[in-house]
């Protein structure tokens, strides 16, 4: 029987980047000639001010345009992209002051929330956040960039967020396998989201992690497997969170005294073992040749050789036939949204 650090793991492997959501081209609509040329200035302008000045002209003088959300659409984007956190967030606080209808709020909110991150201020990011959450709590963008921040607060040790993103990740998952798409999102973001959702399960499962939930991980790890089987890291905390069931049910099966329940622990045992063989088997097969996971490669051969020998009489024939299989072109993701 062997001991693995789950928390070597964890700050190891643990690479949750936030959500970002890519530029979208818009047709634009046919619209009078001089209310065109208001929101041309926006694209035309050559710095930050002057496309914030010709933001709120055009919107201002044309508050119902056609062409008002197609510009706030390519503001937000833009404002995503710039790097700088604090700029970012002086943006879009500026954003909200022009594009002020609730639509228009709830585009920008995820990107000031990606700002707070990016500038370092989580607290600033959950306070907005989570006040905002409470005049919409299905806000899907709100509820998963506030996951994620979780997720990256937590892999830089500060478990503070925790179980407000543990909270806020399941609604917003919950949103998505339901197909609820917000009112105010254009079906390109609404896609962009769904594609994201394994992702979400694997953040909520790092977010199990933390608090040793290894019920929650196993759950959430599982079905991000299922929704992305390809991703190797899905089946290496999955063998984590049951190596650690498996660890508990040993030293339990170690401590009592002969009889039917002892037996009947032991097979708990040596079911645990063999999930747990399955999902290491599996980790090293879908990471081979991944020059990033290559040291935890090596150890988990060695783990898996150990418990593979421990159920199959000091013998690692077979071994590696499972790994080949699954090595096969992997079963496409299952779509959530498919009709049965």
């Amino acid at each position: 029987m062997n001991s693995r650090s789950s928390f070597l793991r964890f700050a190891l492997l643990i690479s949750v980047s936030i959500v970002c959501i890519s530029a979208r081209v818009i047709a634009q609509p046919k619209v009078p000639d001089d209310e065109m040329k208001a929101y041309q200035l926006i694209d035309t302008a050559t710095d930050a001010a002057g496309k914030a000045k010709a933001a709120a002209d055009a919107v201002k003088k044309y508050p119902k345009s056609p062409l008002r959300r197609t510009a706030a659409l390519k503001i937000s984007d833009q404002i995503h992209e710039i790097t700088d956190g604090e700029q970012k967030v002086v943006l879009a606080q500026q954003f909200k002051s022009i594009f002020d209808s609730p639509d228009e709020e709830e585009m920008i909110m995820p990107v000031l929330l990606v700002g707070y991150a990016d500038a370092k201020k989580p607290d600033d990011a959950f306070s907005n956040g989570s006040t905002y959450l409470g005049q919409h709590p299905d806000s899907v963008g709100v509820l998963i960039e506030l996951m994620f921040i979780a997720t990256d607060q937590a892999k830089q040790k500060n478990g503070k967020f925790v179980a407000q993103g543990e909270q806020f990740g399941t609604h917003g998952a919950e949103l998505i396998e339901a197909n609820k798409k917000p009112a105010s999102m254009d079906d390109a973001t609404w896609k962009e989201y769904r594609d994201l959702l394994p992702r979400v399960y694997q953040s909520l499962g790092i977010l199990g992690m933390v608090k040793g939930d290894n019920a929650a991980i196993q759950a959430r790890m599982t079905r991000a497997s299922e929704l992305d089987p390809k991703d190797p890291l899905n089946f290496l905390f999955l063998a984590t969170a049951i190596n650690n069931d498996y660890q508990q049910a040993a030293k339990r099966y170690q401590g009592m005294p002969d009889g039917a329940d002892r037996e009947a622990q032991l097979k708990k045992v040596f079911a645990l073992l063999d999930r747990l063989i399955e999902a290491d088997a599996h980790f090293l097969a879908l990471s081979d040749g991944n020059a990033q996971l290559a040291n935890v490669r090596q150890q988990e051969m060695q783990y898996l050789e150990t418990n593979y020998k421990f159920r199959h009489e000091g013998k690692t024939d077979g071994m590696q036939q499972l790994i080949d299989k699954y090595k096969a072109a992997p079963a496409k993701p299952k779509d959530p949204f498919a009709i049965p």
